[in-house]
């Protein structure tokens, strides 16, 4: 006896994409995301994780803290190439310096010395040895222990196939908005299935603007050639 089988659409072509790219990489894209939002708290999070720092209680206005850090530098380090002051704000209570020797680039995001300053006397506090809530930034799109370029190219692997996720479950969904306002409770996995729709729906333009928005941050390592075209170097 024959059975006669209909071709699968794309829409079920679709539902297996979506499912298998959302598994294969889901664990790493939840540490992304993760570490992602509590990097927007990562200078309280440092902070806290500081507690030597608690007892610098910024001076009463800005000059009054330029000038502290000022005394500093000129009594300390007068001989620097360039100093670069950072003063307290609503998000941090110590007064930040970075000496850099003669001929380094005052400019450049790594080097120099960076110290720790209490913003109303001036003394030098030497907060414990931690990366602090910049370990959670780095990790967020750099991962943990492994070389950099690696776990760039990896996050960037693993962002495509979360857009490749999206797209495929917008396809596969056909009744998107009718299934965003169904529930049906006590029906076990139809439940949960349910609230799988409500939820992605409801946060869908947020991931397509976070996964786009992400690989785009990192575009000219996965696409470099038309930058190297028009750059010699």
């Amino acid at each position: 006896m024959r059975v006669d089988q209909k071709a699968e659409g794309p829409r079920q072509s679709m539902s297996w994409l979506h499912t298998w790219a959302s598994l294969i990489l889901g664990w790493l894209l939840y540490a992304i995301f993760v570490t992602g939002t509590l990097s927007f708290f990562q200078n309280e999070i440092s902070t806290w994780m500081k507690p030597e720092t608690h007892k610098s209680v910024p001076a009463q206005s800005q000059v009054q803290q330029m000038q502290i850090a000022l005394n500093y530098l000129q009594k300390n380090h007068p001989d620097a190439g360039s100093w670069n002051i950072q003063l307290p704000n609503s998000r941090q209570t110590t007064t930040e310096v970075t000496i850099r020797a003669v001929g380094e680039d005052p400019k450049a995001r790594r080097g120099g010395t960076r110290i720790t300053l209490d913003s109303a006397t001036g003394e030098v506090i030497k907060p414990r040895d931690t990366r602090g809530g910049g370990f959670l930034y780095r990790f967020h799109f750099e991962l943990y222990g492994l070389p950099r370029l690696w776990t760039r190219w990896l996050v960037g692997i693993a962002t495509m196939f979360m857009l490749v996720a999206i797209v495929s479950g917008i396809i596969t969904h056909k009744k998107i908005f009718k299934d965003f306002f169904t529930f049906r409770s006590g029906k076990g996995q139809r439940s949960w299935l349910d609230a799988h729709n409500a939820t992605a729906v409801f946060a869908l333009p947020f991931h397509l603007m976070i996964t786009f928005s992400g690989l785009l941050l990192l575009m000219f390592m996965f696409m470099p050639w038309g930058i190297n075209q028009a750059y010699e170097n």
